[in-house]
């Protein structure tokens, strides 16, 4: 039974309460038009993740799974053309954008935010007469709750072997729903309540078994929407649940009897959504910058792969965890150091085309990535997470070549443009959905502030029901 939402007790001074306050008082036109324009370029960048991602093999696999349980629904999941209730829509979106590791992410959190916000609320302003600058405030609200959240218990959560996708996720993707539910002070404290106890996901996958990272993501974004559900019906959750005892900052990071640490939000730090990476490789972010460090090396040089007697990392620790993942499958390799350098060696870029089974069980590949070797600095550690360094050496037979980089590609200090993002993003659209409709899709979507009602943006994200690709609708 329900408990009345007036035994909620929220401390104003506290994580959550201050949570629950920025998130009430956050208004679309009083935001910086930098917070602005970095929403609709996370929301763009990630919804074209989730369609490219949608065809992928792990989507499929769910999306057959759930197809003998329950029938299907009425929603729209991008990128395919069954649809699929609520929860499942946001589940199988959540999957998706995460399943080809293109997916944005918060470096000082170590957390990809967008796959589980923006599947959330994508699903919950279906058919809901929900405007533009509704579900961009419930994007940001999400943001900075992940961000937030995550840059607080970072980095013991991951050291501990939590995934702070899927732990984190949830409570970004409640919020995010709850803010475009409309739900109120109490409702949103009871979903960010009980979305913590739907917190998970271990990071046991870098040793095999990949395919569970991507359902973290979609994990998160089903249990947060469904939280907000919940709390909307007045379903009690445990109030301040970040700082409470057995609370969240305990259960996963700082562990018990330990006082929580600094949680900052705007004005007091900057938006997190503004600080959030794109990806512009096909890889996990802990790889770029040292695979960026190779190709510059390689083009640099002219150095041929044949050349190269040893190829040395030096870099982080939670960077060096990749040391030893290997690339027997689609979802390990892309998460391989070794694999990831090989390609960078032999290609000169990273393309999801790169991780197809003939090139993964190349002999030659497999001769580079036995050339790798990866180990921990000191000192490089000692910078992480306020930077993400990486110093590769190429010990070849005309001499040793070594380049540092601290950040790679897509980064705020290091930004994709608006060109580059809006390049990836038909890139990524256009082979599901046709060129046209993917073109068409990125100029709807870079006005999606202007909307009154996103359900037929969010219409025309799927593909049509004959399975073809097809321009969008007008």
């Amino acid at each position: 039974m329900a408990h009345p939402l007036a035994l909620k007790s929220d401390r104003a001074d506290g994580p959550t309460g201050r949570l629950l306050a920025f998130v009430g008082s956050l208004q679309w036109e009083a935001l910086d038009k930098d917070v602005q324009h970095a929403a609709k370029r996370h929301v763009l960048d990630t919804v074209g993740v989730m369609i490219a991602g949608g065809v992928g093999d792990v989507a499929t696999k769910a999306e057959a799974v759930l197809g003998t349980i329950r029938p299907a629904g009425s929603v729209p999941v991008p990128g395919r053309t069954r649809r699929a209730d609520i929860l499942d829509a946001a589940m199988l979106g959540g999957t998706g954008g995460h399943g080809i590791e293109l997916d944005d992410g918060y470096r000082q959190g170590s957390v990809h935010p967008g796959v589980a916000v923006v599947p959330a609320i994508w699903s919950a302003a279906y058919g809901q007469n929900i405007s533009g600058i509704n579900l961009l405030e419930a994007a940001i609200a999400g943001y900075e709750t992940v961000t937030s959240v995550a840059r607080t218990a970072h980095p013991d959560l991951r050291r501990r072997g939590f995934h702070p996708t899927g732990v984190v996720g949830s409570l970004g993707a409640a919020i995010a729903s709850g803010r475009l539910l409309r739900l109120s002070r109490d409702q949103l404290s009871n979903a960010l309540g009980l979305a913590a106890s739907s917190s998970a996901g271990l990071f046991a996958f870098l040793g095999g078994g990949a395919d569970v990272k991507r359902l973290h993501a979609g994990h998160a974004a089903r249990e947060g929407l469904f939280a907000a559900l919940l709390a909307k019906s007045d379903v009690a959750g445990p109030p301040d649940i970040l700082e409470a005892s057995d609370g969240f900052f305990q259960a996963f990071a700082i562990g018990k009897g330990a006082s929580p640490r600094g949680f900052d939000l705007p004005p007091a730090a900057a938006f997190g959504i503004t600080d959030c990476y794109v990806k512009p490789y096909a890889c996990c972010r802990h790889l770029q910058p040292a695979v960026e460090a190779l190709m510059a090396l390689r083009n640099e040089h002219g150095i041929d792969e044949n050349s190269v007697q040893s190829i040395e990392v030096e870099t982080y620790g939670i960077a060096a965890e990749h040391a030893h993942t290997g690339w027997s499958d689609f979802a390990s390799a892309q998460l391989s150091f070794p694999f990831i350098m090989a390609l960078g060696l032999r290609f000169g870029r990273i393309d999801l085309s790169h991780f197809k089974d003939d090139v993964r069980r190349d002999e030659s590949i497999t001769s580079i990535c036995k050339r790798v070797h990866v180990s921990v600095s000191p000192e490089l550690d000692r910078t992480y997470p306020d930077k993400r360094p990486a110093r590769v050496t190429l010990r070849t037979a005309k001499g040793n070549f070594t380049r540092e980089v601290d950040e790679a590609l897509g980064s705020s200090t290091l930004p994709l443009d608006d060109t580059g993002l809006e390049k990836k993003f038909i890139d990524l659209v256009g082979p599901v959905l046709g060129s046209a409709a993917a073109h068409r899709l990125s100029e709807r979507l870079w006005s999606i502030d202007t909307f009154r009602d996103v359900t037929p943006l969010i219409e025309d994200t799927a593909r049509p029901r004959d399975g073809t690709k097809a321009a969008l609708a007008s």
